[in-house]
């Protein structure tokens, strides 16, 4: 027998496909015919002419004429399923080129690729009547087109992710790891692209509709559904929705329990970002953000709105009040919105409120573009902001800068010294800041969900990318906690007072502490007077070759007390290197504790240090959670059988019988299963399946398959004449019976519906 014969030569007419049952036709061993058509014909006739050709269930009819599919170099489709009632009487399946599809654009225009080719293979499966089987009474084996066995894998319904993959899939999916990066680490994994059954193409389809694929009025059901899923593991889970009238979502805020105990101790300075494009409706998506004992930003709640309105900002900022236990924070961080000012003036007066001076450097160069010298202008604007030691100083310098450019009848510069209290560093830093002078922090939580959801994200995709910002701000601190107490950052000088923060500090602010004491290397400290333990210095610091900026300096010896006009110490609550400077003249060997704060410190227990944070524990499947189960246990016993060969033959033989024995198990079992009420729970119901579709009475003018039936009636009477390659294997008709079990329960239907995207209506 020829083996060199291509196995995609396969000529329909060459071939004669018309056989008895039980024989196999002579010229299945002439030299024409390619070695890999008798091993098929062979292994059909193995399975199918072997006694009366039954099957236990309709599946594994299908499995066996797919198996065969694969082996021939083609796929299948269902084509035809008729019915009795609920129990199924008979099943076409054909070739999945069978028929012929004709597009409606023009050739002309555009032309697309199509697989119908009219192809007549195909087999029909009937169930018996008494014997509860299933046979292939029919059989078409004859093809209008050529079948490459080495080329099926590339077909469609030849391709499958296993469960290990899917589950791999959608946690790296959660991980925010890219589909490409996925497929390739499955290629390096398996040797090669040859060794895997499916391509990065099914991948991202798997993604698409099982992952990412959620319906409007589900994500919001699985949104609501998520906030009680939260609230009964912690009780302290704290969320609040506001509904239009349709029941749309309006405005949403939630905060962990992790992140209210976290406010106790960080909630003094707050920063508030709101942005855009996180979510398919367009909801603005804001988040609460504090600063933590390591100088780490720390999520304190996040809110998606579906306007940026005066009232929605009220409704949100006392909403958020609420949770944190009616305590406003010293100092909130904001962009230059008007509608944020005036809500938080009406919910937090007491509160101090900042401009990010950032956002409003930034939009020097597009507010000064049209004069003439405008990069002098945004230098010497820079320079007066920065370097006003005073609000006089402030204030005369500002106006020498609108009069030498000739900027006093700018409006946008006017409005901006009306506002000066709220954005310019001189009338802001003697409140404590915590180091924040912008929404940057803000923004670098933005920047991680961005790395992970998109415009077109679900809304549960957005909580749980949310959940995974908040257990990476978790880790980032436990491990810079963990930092602290293992190690010990040597100090730079042989000051006792460096050691005095050294043993109380957290290492970045100790880091902090170190800079200023390296830069009172460049300070010069002059006595300008002293009265009664009052001492008045000024300390020259050196910031260039031919620059030096001066500061005054008072020491009070009685009270221990030291200040600074530069009030880095009270608005980053560090002490500054011109204060430093005093206390090495002075002499003072140990500063007052008022300068050593809490809230930089190691060796406080913080409470919310023993609480996790909110991660949603995704409603596995029964069987992907015992899958999972199966495969954590097996990676031990694998790993202890791979130090020797003796060991691995051993888990083989061991594998070998408990696949047989598990094998037996599921035959005498196959087609029956149950539900009763003590399996049944919420994962349990989620595996039910909707009943068939019942039919009307009569039977309907366009019955689906009639059009079938009276193209296989024309067939079958030119094969009489053609002696076309059909055969007749059974004529029986039977049906089966199954039990079938009914579970009833309890299914809450929350009537969140989510918003249109783009409607900015508020509800009355």
């Amino acid at each position: 027998m020829d083996h060199s014969t291509s196995d995609c030569q396969l000529n329909p007419g060459e071939v004669d496909y018309e056989f008895e049952f039980n024989e196999v036709p002579e010229t299945l061993g002439c030299r024409s015919i390619p070695f890999w058509v008798y091993y098929i014909r062979h292994d059909w006739l193995s399975c199918c002419g072997s006694g009366w050709n039954d099957f236990t269930t309709l599946e594994d009819a299908g499995k066996f004429y797919r198996n065969y599919a694969k082996a021939a170099g083609f796929s299948t489709r269902v084509r035809c399923t008729n019915r009795k009632g609920n129990e199924i009487k008979n099943q076409l399946i054909t070739c999945s080129r069978e028929g012929k599809w004709k597009s409606k654009i023009s050739p002309t225009e555009k032309t697309n690729p199509t697989a119908g080719l009219n192809c007549p293979a195909r087999i029909y499966i009937h169930t018996l009547k008494d014997v509860g089987a299933w046979i292939i009474s029919k059989v078409v084996l004859d093809h209008s087109h050529p079948c490459c066995p080495s080329k099926a894998e590339m077909l469609k319904q030849h391709r499958e992710l296993s469960m290990s993959i899917r589950c791999t899939i959608e946690n790296n999916e959660e991980a925010g790891i890219r589909p490409s990066k996925t497929y390739q680490s499955f290629v390096a994994a398996a040797g090669g692209h040859r060794e895997l059954n499916f391509i990065e193409k099914d991948v991202r389809n798997y993604i698409t509709r099982e992952v990412r694929n959620v319906s409007k009025q589900e994500d919001a059901k699985e949104f609501g559904k998520y906030f009680l899923r939260m609230k009964e593991k912690n009780p302290n889970f704290f969320f609040k929705l506001e509904l239009e009238e349709d029941q749309s979502i309006k405005l949403a805020f939630w905060a962990d329990a992790r992140s209210r105990a976290a406010f106790e101790y960080f909630g003094d300075v707050i920063s508030f970002d709101t942005t855009y494009n996180t979510n398919r409706y367009n909801l603005v998506c804001g988040s609460f953000v504090g600063v933590n004992h390591h100088g780490q930003s720390t999520l304190l709640g996040c809110s998606l709105m579906k306007n940026e309105e005066i009232e929605s900002f009220k409704w949100l900022f006392q909403c958020w009040l609420h949770c944190m236990g009616g305590n406003a924070p010293k100092g909130f961080l904001t962009d230059q919105c008007a509608s944020m000012k005036r809500a938080l003036e009406a919910c937090m007066p007491t509160t101090v409120h900042r401009w990010c001076i950032w956002h409003i450097v930034n939009k020097i160069p597009s507010k000064l573009n049209g004069y003439k010298g405008h990069a002098d202008i945004e230098q010497e604007m820079s320079q007066v902001v920065w370097n006003s030691h005073s609000k006089d100083s402030f204030d005369r310098n500002w106006n020498d800068f609108l009069l030498n450019f000739g900027l006093a009848d700018n409006k946008w510069l006017s409005d901006l010294y009306e506002d000066r209290h709220i954005w310019v560093p001189i009338y802001l830093d003697h409140h404590f800041w915590a180091g924040m002078r912008s929404r940057q922090r803000s923004e670098s939580m933005h920047s991680f969900f961005n790395k992970y959801i998109t415009r077109n994200s679900s809304l549960i995709q957005f909580v749980k990318q949310y959940d995974n910002c908040l257990g990476s701000r978790e880790q980032a601190e436990r491990e810079s906690d963990a930092a602290d107490f293992h190690t010990v950052i040597p100090c730079a000088t042989k000051s006792s007072i460096e050691a005095q923060f050294q043993d109380a500090y957290t290492h970045a602010n100790f880091r902090e502490v170190q800079a200023q004491f390296r830069g009172k290397a460049n300070c010069i400290t002059k006595l300008k007077n002293s009265t009664l333990g009052y001492s008045v210095y000024e300390v020259g610091e050196q910031v260039s070759s031919s620059i030096f900026n001066k500061f005054v300096v008072t020491y009070d010896s009685i009270a221990a007390e030291v200040k600074c006009q530069c009030l880095l110490f009270e608005s980053r609550r560090i002490l500054c290197r011109h204060a430093l400077s005093v206390l090495s003249f002075e002499q003072v060997s140990q500063v007052s504790p008022r300068y050593i704060l809490e809230r930089w410190s190691k060796k406080v227990k913080r409470r919310h240090t023993h609480i996790k944070s909110s991660h949603d524990e995704p409603l596995m499947e029964p069987r992907s959670k015992r899958f999972d189960q199966l495969v954590f246990r097996s990676q031990n016993i694998c790993e202890f059988a791979s130090e020797s060969e003796e060991l691995t033959a051993i888990l083989h033989r061991a594998y070998d019988n408990v696949m047989t024995e598990m094998e037996s198990l599921k035959a005498k079992r196959k087609g029956t299963s149950s539900l009763s009420h003590e399996d049944a729970n919420l994962e349990s119901v989620n595996e039910l399946q909707s009943p068939p579709r019942i039919r009307t009475r009569g039977r309907p003018k366009n019955r689906l398959g009639s059009k079938l039936d009276k193209q296989i009636a024309n067939a079958t009477k030119k094969k009489k004449t053609k002696v076309l390659s059909e055969i007749n294997l059974f004529d029986a008709a039977s049906a089966v019976h199954s039990n079938s079990s009914q579970y009833q329960g309890h299914v809450m239907n929350y009537q969140f519906r989510v918003p249109a995207a783009g409607d900015n209506s508020l509800g009355v």
